[in-house]
């Protein structure tokens, strides 16, 4: 049972989250249950605005929650909603048991920014490392080949070679010797570094082909260890029709996305989701950005977060953010 002012902060969080207005004590006092004069519910805003559960946006007699006072409706009397079916649908035909798992995580996050029109956000798909189970160098044409390089977890990298002088079968068979050697069971970044060494000891014609390869090995590691963000273009939108310095510091933010993983990781030491809320983020330019995050798996430690203004439908995004995390973390952790 929730004393008075706990109903009345919880009647100002529901209809600001609602509709991002202030809310006024005549609003308050007409809303049925309460039963209490529009002095009563005045006076009871006043002992709220006093503890820093609400504040006074400007001179009006309207009133809006602070982050404290969001805080304290979400931990005490937030009710999350069912997700619903249509999006649960979505969910078990966009991520599929099948896909390798770097599919899988991008799926993942496009699917909730698309859902939610917010930002998502992920851990890199390869967070953990990764072992090269097999590379081929395959011919396609005298001076073209396609490289393609397997991991551990079944992701496949394809990308063609092309060469300034034709390949001759004794330099592709040596190139691909040298390449199973250097990188079979090899970690990546390990791989890259076998690679280098064993090219400059090659020399010839052998030696520009394997350096070719390395080169895109180096790519691929580099973009498998870029954490993923979608959905920017739904905070450019809002900026544009609520010009607002902020959003624009989020979106410059999220240009470097790793710094929010690493402030994100301390907290998510557990499978519980948590919530962020604007300043408790530390960083000044989410003071008004409110981020639902979780992690789905533990070896390699991945999260998953979402990030939207402070005034988000929380009951409704959540249990969609849980529900995603669960199918990643089934089928990710599946023997």
């Amino acid at each position: 049972m929730l004393s008075r002012p706990e109903l009345i902060l919880k009647l100002i969080v529901e209809q600001y989250l609602s509709d991002g207005a202030p809310v006024s004590s005549k609003f308050i006092s007409e809303q049925g249950g309460l039963q209490v004069s529009s002095a009563t519910v005045r006076n009871t805003m006043v002992q709220l605005e006093q503890m820093g559960l609400i504040r006074s946006p400007h001179t009006s007699a309207g009133r809006i929650p602070t982050t404290q006072g969001i805080r304290l409706f979400i931990d005490k009397m937030l009710q999350l909603e069912p997700v619903p079916q249509r999006w649960l649908n979505e969910i078990q035909q966009t991520l599929l048991p099948q896909l390798p798992p770097s599919v899988l995580i991008q799926r993942a996050g496009q699917l909730l920014a698309n859902l939610t029109g917010l930002v998502s956000l992920l851990s890199p798909p390869k967070a953990g490392g990764r072992v090269i189970r097999q590379a081929e160098l395959v011919r396609l044409a005298m001076d073209k080949l396609l490289l393609v390089v397997i991991d551990a977890e079944g992701d496949v990298l394809h990308r063609v070679l092309a060469q300034q002088s034709d390949i001759t079968q004794q330099t592709l068979s040596r190139s691909l010797c040298v390449l199973n050697a250097a990188l079979c069971g090899q970690c990546w970044p390990d791989a890259i570094g076998r690679l280098a060494i064993m090219a400059r000891a090659e020399g010839g014609d052998v030696e520009p082909l394997l350096l070719d390869v390395m080169a895109q090995l180096s790519l691929d590691e580099m973009q498998q260890n870029q954490p993923l963000v979608y959905g920017q273009h739904h905070l450019l939108q809002e900026a544009e029709y609520q010009p607002d310095a902020a959003l624009q510091q989020v979106v410059q933010l999220l240009e470097q996305p790793a710094c929010l993983l690493q402030m994100l990781s301390p907290v998510l030491q557990d499978q519980c989701t948590k919530l962020i809320l604007g300043r408790e983020s530390g960083l000044s330019e989410l003071h008004n950005v409110s981020i639902i995050a979780l992690r789905y798996q533990a070896q390699p430690h991945r999260v998953l977060a979402l990030l939207g203004p402070s005034r988000m439908h929380y009951a409704h995004l959540i249990p969609l953010v849980e529900a995603v995390g669960l199918q990643l973390s089934k089928h990710l952790n599946q023997p």
